[in-house]
């Protein structure tokens, strides 16, 4: 029973055949594919990166551009135009402080403009409204030389620039979990699996554990408002069976959740911090189980079951913003299906909860990740073909397709804005991340090099 209930679990969220060096993709390189779109884009200008009395070098100039272009082409709101000498030439003219005529870009329709320049060691950036018109001059940024950091750097300026624009705080700044397996060095007939982090745009990535075993499905810990996350929870092989383990991003120190016995599988924090949700067939079934949880003290009490139904398996829960409710897979009625319910209390009887069903599109639906702000519910389904990223929008109760073409798109995840998504898509020869935003055509592979990349997870604020 266990072991085919174990090759169920795993069909559901990408099969084990998954997943050191991660390298960033060239943007020149990227992959990318075609989406519906959700709203038009604001045509926006970025001016050639200058310097004024710096060492830091033309190309590592040049890099630094690069960052600061992906991200204003792919941050929901605008999109880059095409560079010509003459608007270059409108745009440097003068001072820093000068950045052309309002009146001029708009002849153009471009209502923004960017003029990026580093002075020293700080990048400054002005930028213009050309609808109001408005011109302002963001703080300055101090750069080290260090790409990893200064890449942050960048990223916190497009952020900047975003809240500028749109009153609203963007998401360049934040980073993506996700499992990164690879043959193991020792033995090349064995894979290892283990948790790394990268910006958003699957850059700067970074090993977080080191136990040569298999790690899969990381999740951050939803951080107290006004702060960054501390820690991820994920599911390792280490001790034979998968546990749950709660590990820190800074000590790297990790321990078990709890000492349930059983497999468990796919864990999901509540926003609000004081609970997760996970699989478990401690009953003789892969059941839907809930620990009673603090960042601080770890798992409180013993977990409980919150769903079951009669040969049945259940998978990938994934909470409301308000932590009220959770969606999660189950097969009940057939093939695996999406279903809604409302959290329990401890000692409810299972006989008289009931679960809603919101996919019927497609026969087969997994992953499902509920979006911050509670409307929608992104999800891996299988139609005609290959399996895609669809949406359950709460607001239509209308299903969706985001992804279209070629290889399985896997396992979305949220960005803080409820706009972005990344995914792992998977074919016979590649096992990559790639990000989306409802806004725009396209979806750009930002991961590329050996091992396979799945599970991406992305982090909350």
């Amino acid at each position: 029973m266990r072991n085919i209930v174990y090759i169920i679990w795993w069909g559901w969220i990408a099969s084990l055949s998954f997943l050191p060096s991660i390298l960033t993709a060239e943007e020149d390189d990227h992959l990318v594919i075609g989406l519906a779109t959700e709203s038009s884009l604001t045509p926006l200008y970025l001016l050639p990166l200058t310097a004024d009395q710096t060492d830091f070098s033309s190309a590592y100039l040049q890099q630094l551009e690069q960052v600061l272009a992906f991200d204003l082409h792919h941050n929901g709101s605008t999109v880059l135009t095409k560079r010509t000498h003459q608007n270059d030439s409108l745009g440097q003219s003068g001072s820093f402080n000068q950045i052309g005529s309002a009146d001029e870009w708009r002849a153009q329709n471009i209502f923004y403009v960017i003029k990026p320049q580093v002075q020293g060691h700080a990048l400054a950036v002005l930028l213009l409204d050309a609808q109001k018109p408005a011109l302002k001059s963001l703080e300055p940024l101090t750069l080290t030389g260090d790409l990893n950091q200064d890449r942050r750097q960048v990223h916190r300026a497009a952020d900047l620039i975003h809240k500028a624009l749109f009153g609203i705080e963007g998401i360049a700044s934040t980073r993506i979990l996700f499992a990164l397996k690879t043959k193991n060095s020792s033995d090349s007939s064995k894979w290892i699996s283990e948790v790394w982090e990268a910006d958003y745009d699957g850059g700067n990535a970074r090993q977080l554990t080191r136990e040569r075993s298999i790690n899969v499905t990381p999740a951050y810990l939803p951080p107290k408002p006004g702060y960054l996350t501390g820690g991820f929870l994920y599911v390792s092989y280490q001790l034979g069976q998968p546990k749950i383990f709660l590990s820190s991003l800074k000590e790297g120190k990790s321990q078990r959740l709890c000492h349930l016995q059983g497999n468990q599988l796919m864990p999901a924090v509540s926003p609000q911090r004081d609970k997760i949700a996970f699989i478990c067939d401690v009953t003789g079934n892969p059941d839907l189980f809930l620990q009673p949880f603090s960042p601080e003290k770890g798992a409180i009490g013993k977990p409980y079951q919150i769903f079951s139904a009669r040969q049945a398996t259940q998978g990938s829960p994934t909470f409301s913003p308000d932590g009220k409710q959770i969606a999660f897979v189950s097969d009940k009625d057939g093939s695996p299906k999406i279903y809604v319910m409302k959290i329990p209390e401890p000692g409810t009887s299972l006989k008289g909860i009931k679960a809603t069903l919101i996919t019927r599109a497609n026969r087969e639906n997994s992953a499902p990740a509920w979006s911050p702000d509670g409307t929608k519910i992104a999800y891996c389904a299988r139609g005609k073909g290959e399996r895609q990223i669809w949406m359950y929008d709460f607001t239509t109760r209308q299903e969706k397709q985001i992804t279209q073409g070629p290889g399985h798109k896997e396992n979305p995840s949220w960005a803080p804005n409820s706009l972005h998504l990344v995914f792992n898509s998977s074919d016979m020869n590649q096992n990559e991340l790639f990000l989306i935003n409802l806004n725009q055509l396209e979806a750009i592979q930002i991961t590329a090099g050996a091992g396979e990349k799945r599970f991406p997870n992305w982090e909350p604020r």
